[in-house]
């Protein structure tokens, strides 16, 4: 793959771009979660670059797009709409995992007409309806339960938590390994903190697919998942033996439910 970037005043923010031959193939852009990066795709770009062009990125405060300042949902979906400017791109697929959903929904929320589907994999909804009071105060203190944990202790309970196959345990670890124990705790201070500043829900125009491991048990995810799917009507595809990296668990399953899932509704 191709590797680029694109600078503003809060850092540097890098991709990768893989260009399918047929002219007309659409974009995918898969937006990891937090204390990843994007070789949380890794089992995704052999099986789609056949049909689509694919960009993948690290967002704000991971990967490669360190350091950053002055990380926020908006900003990272600023950078995002940058990443598209530069490559020339109108319309894309969305794939965001964990917060990485959050990215996606808000470049929607501002550019919903360059959005031609989403697919959200464990990813929860913008919006305080969706929530109870007491779900915003036990998410506002995920960031302090993290604090009292050693480093390794840290990342590894870390990749246990989102992955139930050797190869997802192994891939979250990797990932998680090339952070330190404050970096880890400064991201995810920084994206649950800002998880509260839009309250209202976005209204997606395009077609949706909720993704979400049938073993995934971080925090309430599968149940935030449920009511976004029964109160908006988009569909929700549950991967069996998959925990929250559900699209690194169990990738056959994944690559086929979403490839299915594109197959129709960009036809359309």
């Amino acid at each position: 793959m191709t590797g680029r970037l694109v600078s503003s005043p809060r850092g540097a923010t890098y991709y990768w771009v893989e260009h399918n031959e047929k002219p007309d193939a659409p974009y995918i852009v898969f937006t990891h979660g937090i204390a990843a990066n994007h070789h949380l795709f890794d089992k995704q770009l052999p099986y789609f670059k056949w049909d689509y062009n694919i960009i993948v990125w690290d967002i704000p405060l991971h990967g490669r797009s360190r350091p950053y300042q002055e990380f926020s949902y908006a900003h990272a979906a600023e950078d995002l709409f940058a990443i598209l400017q530069r490559e020339k791109i109108e319309r894309v697929v969305l794939v965001g995992h964990g917060i990485g959903g959050y990215v996606c929904q808000e470049f929607a929320a501002q550019h919903m007409d360059m959005v031609s589907a989403f697919i959200g994999i464990g990813a929860m909804p913008f919006g305080e309806s969706y929530y109870t009071a007491a779900d915003l105060k036990q998410l506002r203190k995920v960031p302090m339960s993290m604090k009292r944990m050693p480093e390794r202790m840290l990342q590894t309970s870390i990749a246990k938590n989102r992955a139930q196959t050797k190869y997802g345990y192994h891939n979250a670890l990797g990932m998680i390994e090339q952070m330190s124990k404050r970096e880890i705790l400064n991201v995810t201070s920084a994206a649950y903190a800002d998880r509260f500043t839009r309250v209202e829900p976005v209204n997606f125009t395009c077609p949706v697919l909720l993704v979400i491991g049938a073993s995934d048990y971080t925090g309430k995810i599968a149940e935030y998942c449920r009511k976004w799917s029964e109160g908006t009507g988009y569909p929700m595809h549950v991967i069996n033996d998959a925990a929250h990296n559900a699209n690194a668990d169990n990738y056959d399953d994944f690559n086929d439910a979403v490839n299915k899932f594109l197959h129709r509704k960009l036809k359309q």
